[in-house]
């Protein structure tokens, strides 16, 4: 009979740091991915050539600090890996699809952690996670495959990728008020606000992080500015940011970036993804009002000392949803 059970990570997986300080230690143009606490890309940041003694393999790594303190990965490849996260090698032999399941039992727990609460090696350790056993008090890999069916060998790369640059850019940080005006919204509370019908009003714009920021319809209230849309707005309590396609308005706890000289659509997005980027700089306790929030600084292609919207259209067009919103400015 199998039962949930509370089991500590060190009952499970022997935790080590990695073994990497700093790239500078290893060659590059190995054979060996080495993996770091990013958020992306399963944390890979390079191939270099790596001793056998500082490989790992069939582990998971558990991330110390970064966007996501305790993000977790399962490699079911060979590996190296910086000290910047755990390495969990099982204690006893255990499944891919367990150490798959493990993995996302721990990502569902990221929100313990922040940029300024991180998960060192001894809270690794101590994280408790609910797990399958069986009355012999091992765990039921069986129970987790039932419910766990995915081949994880075929998400494992199968060699090293040819990485190709289609063409070249120059890149620059710039600061968000180089190319934006940058305000607060008008007015304070949507409770009070008369709620139009579904095809009248104004789409309102607050503080949420889905729907793109959009409340609701409402009549617009006294004083407050309607804005046409090809604005940016940035939530001041989770940093989101959104490109509004339709004219709004907005409560003051949204920030609204209106350019300060012609920008295409592309390079709005564009600017909406580096800023979502940024985005785990900002917490509930640690907000980003616009003091704070003008201070940020963006990464831009550059050509000749002003943005490179063709560089940025090229890559832009090619996202998996550009049509979608190309689509719905047809209508």
């Amino acid at each position: 009979m199998t039962q949930m059970v509370a089991k500590r990570l060190d009952d499970l997986f022997l935790v080590k740091s990695g073994d990497i300080h700093a790239l500078s230690e290893v060659e590059p143009d190995g054979d060996v991915p080495v993996i770091a606490c990013g958020d992306t890309g399963h944390g890979f940041v390079g191939f270099f050539n790596v001793p056998v003694e500082r490989r790992h393999r069939a582990s998971l790594t558990v991330a110390y600090n970064g966007s996501w303190p305790l993000l977790s990965k399962f490699h079911p490849y060979e590996f190296a890996a910086k000290d910047d996260v755990a390495i969990l090698t099982p204690r006893h032999a255990m499944r891919h699809t367990t150490l798959f399941y493990i993995a996302a039992v721990l990502n569902t727990m990221t929100w313990r952690y922040s940029y300024y609460r991180h998960c060192y090696r001894d809270k690794v350790k101590k994280t408790i996670i609910t797990v399958p056993m069986t009355e012999a008090n091992e765990l039921d890999e069986d129970a987790i495959a039932r419910f766990c069916r995915i081949d994880v060998k075929r998400l494992a790369p199968t060699g090293k990728p040819e990485l190709e640059q289609p063409f070249k850019m120059t890149w620059d940080s710039l600061s968000v008020t180089r190319l934006f005006d940058v305000k607060r919204g008008d007015f304070h509370s949507i409770a009070a606000l008369d709620r139009a019908a579904v095809d009248s009003g104004v789409m309102t714009v607050s503080r949420i992080a889905d729907d793109n920021g959009v409340v609701g319809r409402f009549e617009r209230p006294e004083g407050a500015q309607v804005y046409p849309s090809r604005r940016i707005t940035v939530s001041t309590v989770s940093g989101d940011a959104f490109v509004q396609l339709s004219e709004f308005v907005a409560t003051d706890n949204v920030l609204i970036l209106t350019p300060k000289a012609l920008m295409n659509l592309a390079t709005l997005f564009f600017v909406a993804l580096m800023l979502n980027q940024q985005k785990w700089r900002y917490s509930y306790s640690r907000q980003p009002y616009r003091a704070k929030f003008t201070s940020t600084k963006i990464w831009m292609p550059m050509n000749k000392g002003a943005v490179d919207q063709a560089a940025i259209e090229t890559l832009t067009r090619t996202a998996t949803y550009w049509s979608t919103i190309c689509g719905y400015l047809s209508k």
